[in-house]
């Protein structure tokens, strides 16, 4: 869309060249300028603006808590309670 306004820029080059008027000649000059100024901006930003980095947005407490869990090493199962060892008895 930014195209539309050295279109516009152009158009109001050709009549201050071919006008024997001199304000309508300022006018259109000055008009020429602006509109090749913007065309200038959209241009930049057309090339430019989308190269900007986006701050990543923050994690939410369920999300990190999910992260962090898959970072932690694997806990290895647990061992069944084993038998009571048999009690020694006495010396008689």
């Amino acid at each position: 869309m930014y195209w539309l306004s050295l279109l516009l820029a152009l158009g109001a080059f050709t009549v201050s060249i071919t006008t024997t008027h001199s304000g309508l000649m300022l006018l259109s000059l000055l008009a020429a300028l602006l509109l090749f100024l913007l065309w200038m901006k959209g241009l930049y930003a057309a090339r430019f603006g989308s190269t900007t980095r986006q701050a990543p947005r923050p994690l939410h407490a369920a999300e990190l808590q999910a992260l962090r869990d898959q970072l932690r090493p694997p806990v290895p199962p647990a061992a069944p309670p084993s038998s009571p060892a048999p009690e020694e008895q006495p010396p008689s």
